[in-house]
């Protein structure tokens, strides 16, 4: 692992107080939510939240649904399609509810974003990082889904009063399709940033690296939907990747211009922790909760394939945390016995993925951003919840 040492009595004692640090993470940003829930990782889970699938006539899950670049298209259904709104909407108020130990998922929102009220801004940031950017190419590849955004974005309008021209939702670095994303949003008056978006750079307020330094020529700067917002809500999706989970944590590579220079060594160095500890992400994301409807243990990229560790052949969740640490380290652990179950079907790449997780570590430690940790969990509250 990049960030192993030998650990002295200073470093022992450095090392401790952030972890005592983290054990209290988001206290002072949960409001009315006790302390004991700060590390708190809930997974709702129903077996209602999608509809069959067919995984074995989308097989080998590396396409295209369009023909594109003279390659043909597979068939014509899309596994986004396959969502069931209405359970997804009461899966989201569930977890809310479970996660704060509050009566409502209006009183759980409202004790998660302190003096939350109707005129303040709030951005919700979402993975699209697969986005075509070709308004004629709608493929099926792993993206946000509609359903959690809707159903969110109701909760805030309707639960909480919050005008709909005061939520964002943000990729600042890929695209809203205009059918898929757009086309599919029950709140017409809302905001989008994306890249087509020109002035959407803070300069004044920029990632600041620690242990490792990316490769030169980058910017990382905030956008400005997240330095003037009074609230943030991390959206994210739980896949695999090249540090293991690409969750809540790695989804704000999409906030800043130039992702690609923090990906040579990824989870094996500080990039991702020193770019959750910027002022923007760590005082202002109230909550994270990642769409695990289908979700991806192979890859980042393509569409789902079928699952074997959960009750159906889509998990079927959603996974909701004040703790960007702790949601990260529950789902890692969840990929990983995926991985294990899929035997030969994973293959050396994927399964080296996992070894790749040090940002976790180093964000409790030096950064003292929430719990990390492996099953079995003492210091995560890990609660399922069916529906």
């Amino acid at each position: 692992m990049a960030f192993e040492k030998k650990i002295g009595r200073r470093n022992f004692i450095q090392t401790t107080a952030a972890a005592l640090a983290a054990a209290s993470f988001g206290v002072k940003k949960l409001g009315a939510v006790s302390p004991e829930a700060a590390s708190r990782v809930v997974r709702v889970h129903s077996a209602g939240a999608t509809r069959e699938w067919d995984y074995s006539a989308n097989a080998p899950w590396d396409h295209t649904v369009e023909p594109r670049d003279g390659k043909p298209g597979k068939i014509s259904e899309r596994h986004f399609d396959y969502i069931n709104d209405d359970v997804v909407e009461t899966m989201l108020e569930r977890g809310l509810r479970e996660l704060t130990d509050t009566g409502s998922g209006a009183e759980a929102l409202r004790g998660l974003m302190p003096g939350v009220a109707p005129g303040q801004k709030i951005t919700i940031k979402l993975n699209l990082n697969n986005a075509t950017f070709d308004p004629e190419v709608t493929n099926h590849r792993m993206d946000q889904t509609m359903p959690l955004v809707n159903a969110l974005i109701g909760q805030l309008h309707s639960g909480l009063g919050v005008e709909q021209k005061n939520i964002t939702l943000l990729d600042a670095s890929r695209w809203f399709h205009p059918r898929i994303m757009k086309g599919r949003c029950r709140f017409p008056n809302v905001n989008y940033v994306d890249s087509r978006v020109k002035d959407r750079w803070d300069k004044s307020e920029s990632v600041v690296f620690t242990k490792d330094k990316p490769l030169p020529g980058g910017d990382f700067w905030m956008p400005k939907a997240y330095t003037g917002a009074d609230h943030i809500i991390n959206l994210c999706i739980m896949k695999n990747h090249g540090c293991g989970i690409t969750g809540a944590m790695k989804s704000h590579f999409g906030s800043i211009p130039t992702p690609k220079k923090l990906h040579e060594g990824l989870g094996d160095r500080s990039y991702i922790a020193d770019l959750c500890n910027t002022p923007s992400i760590r005082d202002k994301v109230r909550i994270n909760i990642a769409d695990a409807l289908f979700a991806n243990w192979h890859n980042n990229v393509w569409c789902p394939r079928p699952w074997k560790t959960f009750p159906e052949p889509s998990p079927n969740s959603l996974f909701l945390s004040t703790d960007p640490v702790a949601i990260d380290s529950v789902m890692l652990d969840h990929i990983a016995e995926e991985v294990q179950a899929q035997g030969d079907n994973a293959s050396s790449y994927v399964r080296d993925c996992l070894n790749h997780h040090a940002f976790l570590g180093y964000a409790m430690t030096e950064h003292g951003l929430g719990v990390f940790e492996r099953k079995p969990y003492s210091r995560i509250d890990y609660r399922l919840l069916e529906v």
